[in-house]
């Protein structure tokens, strides 16, 4: 970002513009400076700056405080870290499959790590690598009983940048 641009964010932002004070928080390089930026975009109720807020707060009460009022707002980055925040099981699960249910990919994933039923965790895998999440094609490659349904996820894994996709895929070629 150029002087000129920062000065003219920084005068949207103080004349009470709630996109400028989320922009400038997100650009700021200093971090007491973009803390303040994004607590006056969380104040005005902006989600994106409540999350990006509370994932910057050192205190976990006001942490979860400010994903709660994310995520109840409906943002569902914010219902997925709530989730991963959560200190009970219950909760965890609910914000995770709320979030997993409205199309958030790694909340997905994570909802199929959280799962004791196999079934759940298969169902979770296989919509998140169907949609393309590379974290759960190779999980889901390597919960595959059909060894051509598992190199299939394998090599689309690696195809996506997957390491540990391509060092499966290197031992399985060696069997």
């Amino acid at each position: 970002m150029d002087f000129t641009q920062e000065s003219e964010l920084k005068a949207a932002a103080r004349a009470g513009c709630v996109r400028a004070m989320y922009d400038l928080g997100r650009e700021c390089s200093d971090p007491v400076e973009r803390q303040y930026w994004l607590g006056e975009a969380a104040e005005k109720g902006y989600s994106p700056a409540m999350l990006q807020f509370g994932l910057m707060c050192d205190d976990p009460d006001e942490r979860r405080r400010s994903l709660r009022e994310s995520a109840e707002e409906g943002y569902l980055a914010a219902m997925y870290h709530l989730g991963l925040e959560s200190e009970t099981p219950e909760v965890r699960m609910r914000w995770l499959k709320r979030a997993a249910e409205n199309g958030y990919l790694a909340a997905m994933h994570a909802l199929a790590m959280e799962s004791d039923a196999l079934a759940e965790r298969r169902y979770w895998l296989s919509k998140a690598a169907g949609e393309g999440y590379v974290p759960a094609m190779f999980v889901h490659a390597m919960q595959c009983e059909d060894a051509n349904s598992r190199k299939r996820w394998l090599l689309e894994a690696a195809a996506n940048g997957s390491e540990a996709a391509i060092q499966e895929l290197t031992i399985y070629e060696e069997n």
